[in-house]
């Protein structure tokens, strides 16, 4: 359905006031989820040795450079879009730290409002990073307010999902780390396969 679209979100980093200096989350857009999701099936069947396969969940930081090149090359022929926001977490006002789920939601809240998607039906799904119902349900409310604001009859759906159980997720994981990999650490070595997927790439470092 060309007006259906399916939105995947993660983050690589963490919105504690010490650990990484940067922040990173991102979008995938796609109309094609199993596509994206066939990327770890195919994974698990030419490159990971039968130790490995049996994890439940396969992890970009926890990877070597073969799987990192194969999920992140599959990213590039991929029919997607990306959209990310980074954040140096020096720029950010001490008491916000205090607030981390709100923190959280209003980076979404930016990242959302840069996505051109379908004009009648998204369907968002994010990594259970909270096991608090309450939280959730605040992030929902924040992220359709905000969807709402550019198109009042689209129809959102938002899914929480543990990353171990979606594909999809798992290769969202390697996108959002090779991002954040190239402001942590000077690194862009996997940035640059995907850098043509990445819509606001000249504006995605909030708060420079």
């Amino acid at each position: 359905m060309k007006d259906l679209s399916y939105i995947y979100i993660d983050e690589s980093g963490d919105l504690g006031i010490h650990g990484s200096r940067y922040f990173t989350i991102i979008a995938v857009l796609t109309n094609q989820p199993i596509a994206l999701a066939r990327i770890i099936k195919k994974l698990r069947q030419r490159k990971l040795k039968k130790k490995i396969k049996k994890l439940a969940e396969i992890k970009a930081n926890n990877s070597n450079r073969t799987i990192r090149e194969f999920v992140i090359k599959k990213v590039n022929n991929l029919d997607c879009k990306i959209f990310a926001v980074v954040v140096d977490k020096t720029k950010i006002l001490p008491h916000l730290y205090e607030v981390k789920d709100k923190l959280y939601n209003y980076l979404c809240g930016i990242l959302i409002k840069n996505i051109e998607y379908s004009k009648y039906k998204i369907v968002i799904t994010i990594d259970k990073k909270d096991t608090n119902s309450l939280i959730r349900e605040d992030f929902n409310r924040y992220i359709k307010t905000k969807v709402v604001q550019k198109n009042p009859d689209l129809k959102v759906e938002i899914y929480h999902k543990q990353s171990n159980s979606s594909n999809e997720l798992q290769v969202v994981d390697f996108i959002a780390w090779s991002i954040n990999r190239k402001f942590s650490f000077n690194d862009d070595y996997y940035y640059k396969i995907i850098e043509n997927k990445i819509v606001n790439k000249n504006n995605m470092l909030l708060w420079e």
